[in-house]
């Protein structure tokens, strides 16, 4: 299970794309926090995991609570008998040192760092809210979280004013010693037939950066392929691999206001997307509603040959890209073909190769006991098409 505590609405950046919305100073009342995670404790049993993320705005803004919140999440853990705890932190990076770093990492607590690519890309999207740029700060928070947790996430947001910079910007990020990367594209901005055209000659070059690193020896993962990937050989994504959207996740608002996603939680002003209050519980039957839409595939998806390793079914992204939370939009649509097509031809490329990055990390560590069957399969695929 996972929850999501916004804790406070204030940003110290002014990125044109957020979803967040307006920057108030709002912040998670000690009394919201802990109801939300009494909720959460009461629906778990001993034995159980659950993630707590912490969100903003900029969660290091109200790193107090965060703190506060996670310590107490830790004691609730505890008595109930949770097999694990984990903590999840998005930020921007820019208010990270070693003494937070070393906090988080000792009490469990992971990071992912946004950092939008080269400093022209970055600065373009993600300034200070007086204009400045973030760029340095960012990276100097980045190499603090590297330092002490090798695998620590970087989300990249690819947007039409950007997306020319993009190959480039994840080689950067790579070139820094990040192995974890996201290329998140934003899918509520107005893609164009001439944007969408220069976003598939980028990721045609992210894919050759990709096999280049693997021959080179990196391990690297880059979750446009690698999902795309593990979502073929494994016969279509599973459901734990799938959106939950309220069912299996739910963040809160500082106003108690209750949200299948965080992407969702904007300024906390649009009922749409509201599935109940910390004091009331979820209502149900609007919940129910969302998802049945949801997860039952729109006609155009149903004869794609990639629709069982698509993010189609992802409740934030389809909202952000067509205004439905239940249908993909023409961009998203478009970019997992993309996807699936530059992972068929990496993944075939570096299996014929005997890539031994590769065979491990795609089939060896993933599938020990079931060597030769597994090995087959993979044989397969890569002679496909």
């Amino acid at each position: 299970m996972e929850l999501t505590l916004v804790l406070t609405h204030a940003c110290n950046l002014g990125c044109p794309y957020c979803y967040m919305g307006r920057k108030f100073g709002r912040r998670m009342p000690q009394e919201i926090a802990e109801k939300s995670l009494r909720w959460t404790f009461d629906r778990l049993q001993p034995g159980d995991e659950l993630q707590v993320g912490y969100f903003g705005g900029e969660p290091l803004m109200a790193w107090d609570l965060l703190q506060k919140y996670h310590l107490r999440a830790m004691e609730l853990a505890k008595e109930k008998g949770l097999r694990k705890l984990v903590g999840a932190v998005t930020t921007n990076a820019t208010l990270l040192d070693e003494a937070k770093m070393n906090w988080m990492v000792e009490h469990g607590v992971v990071i992912a760092v946004s950092l939008d690519g080269i400093q022209e890309t970055h600065d373009a999207t993600r300034p200070f809210v007086n204009g400045k740029s973030s760029f340095e700060a960012t990276l100097r928070g980045l190499k603090i979280a590297l330092a002490r947790a090798p695998l620590t996430e970087v989300i990249c947001v690819i947007d039409p004013t950007t997306v020319g910079r993009m190959a480039e910007s994840a080689r950067f990020i790579l070139d820094q010693g990040v192995r974890v990367l996201s290329l998140s594209m934003n899918y509520a901005a107005n893609w164009d037939e001439a944007s969408l055209a220069v976003y598939e000659r980028e990721i045609e070059k992210v894919g050759d950066e990709f096999e280049r690193r693997f021959r080179a020896g990196e391990d690297i993962y880059i979750a446009s392929i690698d999902s795309k990937i593990a979502g073929r050989l494994k016969g279509g994504l599973k459901d734990c691999d799938r959106c939950s959207f309220g069912v299996g996740e739910v963040a809160v608002a500082p106003s108690g206001n209750m949200y299948p996603c965080e992407r969702l939680v904007g300024e906390d002003n649009d009922p749409k997307w509201v599935i109940g209050h910390i004091d009331r519980g979820v209502d149900m039957p609007k919940l129910s509603g969302i998802n049945h839409r949801r997860v039952t595939l729109d006609p155009t998806c149903q004869a794609c040959a990639i629709k069982d390793r698509c993010m189609n079914t992802c409740g934030c992204s389809n909202a952000f890209s067509s205004g439905d939370s239940a249908v993909p939009g023409a961009s998203l649509c478009l970019t997992e073909q993309m996807h699936a097509r530059v992972a068929d031809r990496v993944a075939k490329r570096l299996f014929w190769e005997g890539n031994p990055v590769f065979l491990r990390k795609f089939y060896y560590e993933t599938q020990p006991a079931a060597q030769a069957p597994a090995l087959v399969d993979l044989a397969n695929f890569a002679a496909a098409d």
